[in-house]
């Protein structure tokens, strides 16, 4: 067996309920660039201290405190005022689309409350500005037509100023740590308009999320096309993510049963597609990006994540990390006996492996099978209590 079960994630994976918090900060600093900060832009209070749910971090231990982060110096006074009105706070528009997800429309969730009362702030933004290039990311425009809003609707400034009123959303997700329901509610109201009720789930036919085609990224497994070659002949869909618009991407996951692929950015289209999705995932490491988990939580996932064993690396190739898998061929046979199980997956691997139970220790066991070794055993000792 190649494919080892994984179920274990760093980070953490909370699920907050409720609503996350929204600050007003009233004389707000908006500063263009702060190189002190690892993780920036931030925006600082009229008492030059950091507003904490400005921050994006990666998870709770890397989280900088509202009393360690201080004004940046030499940063003098800022005098500039901002055009009077209320604004929004977006943080950074990220012209990745996994990043831009995750990262910026994790902050848009005060629209779907402020829409219904007939408000709307002026969105800040600390981004590429009103001359960019937004067709090289036509998923933003996209996105953001999906809320009634356009480019023009996002107002940034290439200089430190003062802004009399503004609102300051806690993200609604941060990688590797939280989320909250409402970022799954808002992206399901983005995506909602792409496909029709009668076609969720209509087309059996599996699909596989395929980086083959890809010239850069970050990680990928380089000798994927041998697996995919398997899965092709056998009957599943080969796509490549980057040659379809958004739309179409969310109407993929949203018509068939099965979505496979090595772990990645197009999986984060889950938030958009129905919930309850069904997900075979190749992860390049034993233990994942709590962010996964959190993605499937809030939208009702049925994901299955594997590491192929014995996997090698190396770096180049226009790649980070290239991987490369010991035995393709294997792997695709071992996904497609996984797509024939998957309505009772989970509960046939950790049958057949029972040692990936220390994988994810708080998950409960399952039920010893009735007359098995295991349930007679506990039996007898229910006399001992």
């Amino acid at each position: 067996m190649i494919l080892q079960r994984s179920e274990a994630f760093y980070g953490r994976a909370d699920v907050r309920q409720g609503r996350p918090a929204l600050r007003l900060v009233e004389d707000a600093h908006y500063l263009a660039r702060v190189p002190e900060l690892d993780k920036v832009p931030v925006i600082f209070d009229a008492a030059r201290r950091m507003v904490p749910e400005s921050l994006d971090h990666h998870s709770a231990d890397r989280t900088p405190t509202w009393q360690t982060t201080a004004w940046p110096e030499p940063q003098g006074p800022v005098t500039d005022i901002a055009p009077d009105g209320t604004y929004l706070y977006l943080g950074a528009i990220h012209p990745h689309y996994g990043h831009f997800v995750i990262n910026t429309l994790a902050r848009f969730w005060p629209l779907l409350d402020l829409d219904d009362r007939g408000l709307r702030p002026t969105l800040l933004c600390h981004g590429p500005g009103l001359g960019a290039n937004w067709g090289a990311t036509p998923f933003i425009p996209e996105i953001l037509g999906r809320l009634g809003l356009s480019v023009m609707d996002l107002a940034s400034f290439g200089r430190p100023v003062r802004i009399r009123t503004l609102l300051v959303p806690e993200a609604a997700l941060q990688q590797d740590d939280y989320a909250f329901p409402v970022m799954a509610d808002l992206c399901r109201r983005i995506g909602r308009g792409y496909y029709a009720p009668e076609e969720i789930d209509a087309d059996p036919q599996p699909v596989y999320l395929s980086k083959t085609r890809l010239r850069g990224g970050v990680r990928r497994f380089s000798n994927e096309e041998a697996v995919t070659a398997v899965l092709e002949r056998a009957g599943v869909r080969i796509v490549h993510p980057e040659l379809l618009s958004f739309p179409e991407q969310v109407r993929l996951f949203a018509r068939h049963r099965v979505i496979l692929g090595a772990n990645g950015s197009a999986f984060h289209t889950l938030l958009f597609a129905p919930p309850g999705r069904r997900v075979i995932a190749l992860a390049d490491r034993l233990t994942l990006s709590g962010t996964y988990r959190l993605i499937d939580l809030i939208t009702g996932t049925q994901a299955h994540y594997y590491y192929p064993v014995d996997t090698s690396s190396h770096v180049g190739d226009g790649f980070t990390v290239n991987f490369v898998l010991r035995e393709p061929e294997t792997v695709a046979a071992e996904l497609l006996d996984k797509i024939a199980r998957i309505d009772g997956l989970r509960d046939h691997d950790l049958r057949s492996d029972p040692g990936a139970w220390h994988l994810s220790p708080t998950i409960p066991p399952l039920p010893p099978r009735p007359g098995g070794l295991l349930g007679r055993l506990r039996e007898a000792l229910q006399g001992f209590g």
